[in-house]
């Protein structure tokens, strides 16, 4: 299939470039943890904010999925809210004007993630923690993709013969198309992550 066949050699192409979004991304969420070692106030302060968000935020729909209980009901709110507001509005729309921004946000939700869900701290014990880490590696890996495919943009204007144009413009379009298609196996992961995260949740995370 032409679909898939483009979405490998796209990777093959710039391995570097996603290997080093890769460290850079999980590099952060470490930082997050060491952080979050030295200053336990700053995690506390941050499970507040998320646990605040969960009630009021763009969160909200997921805490109240909480509160149902119910498994699938619960995984969807979870997935919309990962693909709308965690990829398309806060990485992959804002970056086609600003590509850099891509790495920041991420860098940014990379560190919050560490400091909030690395080092145990009250209820969250390391036997919980545990088993959100992967929930962490699949929907962080998720959002690698999505910064990966953003950051291919500057590599479109900066050198377009790397995407067999002599024009900038028509090769940012070609890294836009890119974009999109990585899109999908950003959604695929999203989807299982969401499943995952939605029985981690419910029968790990947040039992007392």
């Amino acid at each position: 299939m032409d679909l898939i066949k483009d979405i490998v050699d796209i990777f093959r192409k710039d391995w570097k470039l996603f290997a080093a979004v890769n460290v850079f991304y999980f590099g952060m969420l470490l930082l997050g943890g060491l952080i979050a070692l030295l200053r336990p106030d700053i995690q506390g302060y941050w499970l507040g904010v998320l646990a605040m968000g969960l009630k009021t935020g763009t969160l909200a729909p997921v805490g109240s999925a909480i509160e149902a209980g119910k498994v699938l009901n619960l995984a969807l709110q979870i997935f919309q809210t990962n693909i709308i507001n965690g990829t398309l509005v806060y990485i992959t729309i804002p970056s086609f004007i600003f590509p850099p921004w891509a790495l920041l946000l991420g860098g940014w939700r990379a560190l919050l993630w560490g400091m909030a869900f690395v080092v145990p701290y009250g209820r969250l014990t390391f036997g919980k923690l545990v088993f959100h880490y992967l929930t962490m590696l699949i929907e962080g890996e998720a959002y690698v993709i999505a910064i990966f495919a953003s950051m291919r943009l500057i590599e479109a204007l900066v050198w377009p013969s790397r995407f067999g144009e002599s024009s900038r413009v028509s090769a940012y379009v070609k890294a836009i198309i890119d974009n999109f298609k990585l899109l999908i196996v950003v959604a695929i992961i999203l989807a299982i992550g969401a499943v995952y995260e939605a029985f981690e949740l419910l029968f790990v995370l947040m039992q007392p």
